[in-house]
């Protein structure tokens, strides 16, 4: 519990009131999923089934619903846009939010929302649909529990293709003004999300992942570029921070067992960092932009875009040890390190240490991986 008591103490500073008291910034609990063919009816009937489960399982929270615009949630609104949204065609935008917003200007506690893609961009966009909860609930084996059940059954409704869940800086509908907040944020804690625009995305997440946070989603296409779920299992099987759970479409790799801040001055996550490390061939190359220009203030630029998605990874500034070396080659830091090649593999080096080989892996060369730890 100790992970979560530094979150609880250092929660506050992540959350802004106007001077009436609106929430306007929040931490949040989120999982973002993005999926192939969401302009199908099946697709869609599995979207509204995941949000009538919400309704059911938090309404006592949901207070609106966002279409074309904010309303008050009830029963029937909810069946009438459900119902619209099964039956448009094709290459009919659909979008829904349920929230416990009470308007498009506070920040939710709780919510759920989705954006299709068009069937004539198949091949070149992704559908998504995403979650918040409160942060608190990682407080208990229960609420951990309850959030792990939603990702794993959003991920088997949709046939995830890949996501990501973790902490995030939770924003109004109408986010603009609150960008430079997310982004100030965003610069002191390397292990919060920034995700106030998860359909910016939806154009550049078709061969690639967003990247690492406590919930990595790679659907079966990725597992399999990574050397299978075999593969991937012996890459971790020194670590007993990083757990892989199963999705019928794919794998849910869990970077220790609550979400970490991940504070600027102590450095990155050492799981997110070794899961980044394995993963990280999958990551988006080239993003745009995290944030649109602002008049408010600071905001992702192209530049510290760039630094964001790069911030697991060994070169970063924050970090002085190489994230590989292949077998053959001297040890370059003194420490614990581990291969995919040879399951169990995890073992100390001193530096200088000539790292070993091993033949006949299915896995192919053997390359060993910092694990972080000295």
């Amino acid at each position: 519990m100790i992970e979560f008591e530094k979150l609880a103490a250092m929660a506050p500073d992540l959350c802004f009131e106007l001077a009436d008291g609106m929430p306007v910034v929040k931490l949040g609990l989120i999982a973002t999923v993005y999926f192939k063919e969401g302009y199908t009816t099946t697709k869609k009937i599995k979207v509204i089934e995941c949000f009538r489960a919400f309704y059911e399982q938090f309404g006592k929270h949901l207070r609106g619903q966002l279409q074309d615009k904010y309303r008050k949630l009830t029963p029937d609104t909810f069946e009438k846009a459900a119902a619209a949204i099964v039956t448009s065609g094709g290459n009919d935008r659909y979008e829904l939010q349920l929230t416990s917003a009470s308007s498009t200007k506070d920040a939710e506690a709780y919510g759920i929302s989705t954006l299709n893609s068009y069937e004539l961009h198949e091949d070149s966009a992704r559908s998504f649909i995403k979650i918040v909860l409160p942060w608190e609930m990682l407080q208990t084996e229960a609420g951990r529990a309850t959030y792990n059940s939603w990702l794993s059954y959003l991920c088997n409704q949709v046939n995830a293709d890949h996501g990501y869940g973790g902490l995030s800086t939770i924003l109004p509908f109408d986010y603009d003004s609150y960008l430079p907040i997310e982004f100030e944020l965003a610069q002191k804690y390397l292990g919060l999300e920034v995700d106030s625009m998860p359909h910016s995305l939806a154009l550049e997440l078709i061969d690639c992942i967003k990247g690492v946070n406590w919930q990595t989603i790679i659907g079966e296409s990725f597992v399999q570029s990574l050397g299978g779920e075999n593969g991937l299992r012996h890459a971790f099987s020194g670590r007993g921070d990083i757990s892989l759970n199963n999705y019928e479409g794919g794998l849910i790799i869990q970077a220790g067992d609550h979400p970490q801040l991940g504070e600027v001055q102590e450095g990155a996550p050492k799981s997110y960092v070794a899961v980044n490390q394995v993963v990280r061939s999958l990551r988006i190359q080239e993003p745009d932009q995290l944030h649109q220009y602002s008049p408010y203030g600071n905001c992702f630029e192209e530049e510290n875009t760039a630094e964001w998605f790069a911030r697991f990874d060994r070169e970063d500034s924050d970090h002085n040890s190489p994230s590989r070396v292949e077998s053959g080659q001297p040890c370059s830091k003194a420490g614990f390190w581990f291969t995919p090649a040879k399951e169990n593999s995890r073992r100390h080096f001193d530096n200088g240490e000539i790292m070993p080989s091993f033949s006949g892996s299915s896995w192919g060369d053997t390359i060993w991986y910092w694990s972080g730890e000295e």
